[in-house]
C-alpha cells in the first residue's frame, strides 16, 4: 500500500488538489458573482474547482489499481471476492447472503466474459 501511495499518479493528483485548494484559499476575498454577472473571483474558482476534481479523480484511479495488485498473487476469483467484500464495508449494514450472492454473480460474470469469451490469460486461483 505504501508503494501505491508513492506512485506518480497518486502524488500528481494530490498536487493538483493542493494547488486547487491553495487557489481557493488565496482567492477567498474575491467577489464571485453569478454566471450572468461574473465577479473577479468567478473564473479562478472555476479553474480551482476543475483542478481539485481532476486531482481527486487521478488519485482515486491510482488507488483503484489495488485490485490489479491482488490479481497476480491471489487470482481472479479471490481478488473479486476480496474487492467485493471490502467495497461492501462502505454501506451501513452488511448482510451475508446478498453479499455472497453478489460475489458469486460477479465471479461467474467476470470469468465468463474475460476468461471464457475473450480468452484473456488471467490466473483464476493463487499460484502455489
Amino acid at each position: 500500500m505504501g508503494r501505491m501511495l508513492a506512485s506518480k499518479d497518486f502524488l500528481a493528483g494530490l498536487m493538483y488538489v493542493a494547488f486547487g485548494l491553495t487557489g481557493l484559499w488565496l482567492g477567498r476575498s474575491l467577489e464571485v458573482g453569478t454566471a450572468a454577472a461574473m465577479g473577479a473571483g468567478y473564473f479562478p474558482r472555476l479553474v480551482c474547482g476543475a483542478l481539485i476534481a481532476v486531482g481527486a479523480a487521478l488519485a482515486l484511479i491510482s488507488l483503484m489499481r489495488a485490485f490489479a495488485l491482488l490479481l497476480r498473487p491471489l487470482g481472479l476469483v479471490l481478488a473479486l471476492a476480496i474487492s467485493t467484500v471490502l467495497a461492501r464495508f462502505a454501506g451501513r449494514e452488511i448482510r451475508p447472503v446478498p453479499l455472497l450472492l453478489l460475489c458469486l454473480i460477479l465471479i461467474v460474470a467476470n470469468v465468463g466474459i474475460f476468461v471464457l469469451a475473450l480468452k484473456i490469460q488471467i490466473p483464476l486461483w493463487p499460484a502455489l
